[in-house]
């Protein structure tokens, strides 16, 4: 059985920035794992803290398209703007690896 959709966000941030636009995301994730289409997420930042990239894994396309309307998702977003010019796309799994 293939997994949900999984949506992948790419913040590029100014390195001074960085810690406040994680600490940001941080606190929506925190919320998120009470949502009942919620099934995962990741962040992952660049070891010059260019870059933030969240891998988030939702039940189905439509548990994601309600949760972004959800009002702390909405404002983190909207609180990042500024921070981080943001890439989004969302990705369904063809193959999955491990050891």
């Amino acid at each position: 059985m293939k997994e949900g959709p999984a949506l992948i966000h790419v913040w590029e941030v100014d390195p001074d920035r960085a810690q406040t636009a994680t600490q940001h995301l941080e606190e929506m994730f925190k919320q998120m794992v009470s949502d009942p289409g919620f099934v995962s997420a990741r962040m992952l930042e660049t070891p010059d803290q260019t870059s933030i990239a969240a891998v988030i894994e939702w039940r189905s396309a439509e548990d994601r398209q309600r949760a972004e309307q959800l009002p702390e998702v909405r404002d983190t977003l909207r609180d990042l703007r500024g921070t981080a010019n943001l890439i989004s796309r969302l990705y369904h799994e063809v193959a999955d690896y491990h050891s």
